[in-house]
C-alpha cells in the first residue's frame, strides 16, 4: 500500500471543486490524502479538515445572519 507523503497530501488538497475559492482543498481529495497517511498522522489532519468544514458551514449558513 502506498503511504502518502506531505507532498501527496498537499497535491490532493489543493485541487479545487467547481466554484471553490483558489487554494481551498476539496473534501474528497483531502480525505483521500489523509487515508494514505500512517494512522498516527491521521487524527490531526481529520481535525483540521473538520474545523475547516465547520468554519465554511458557519459562513454559508443563511440562518446565522450578520448580527
Amino acid at each position: 500500500m502506498h503511504e502518502a507523503s506531505d507532498a501527496d497530501v498537499q497535491s490532493e488538497t489543493t485541487q479545487r471543486e467547481p466554484g471553490a475559492a483558489p487554494g481551498v482543498p476539496t473534501t474528497p481529495g483531502a480525505m483521500g490524502a489523509i487515508e494514505g497517511l500512517p494512522l498516527a498522522d491521521r487524527a490531526p489532519r481529520y481535525q483540521a479538515l473538520a474545523d475547516r468544514l465547520r468554519s465554511e458551514l458557519e459562513r454559508s449558513d443563511p440562518a446565522r445572519g450578520d448580527a
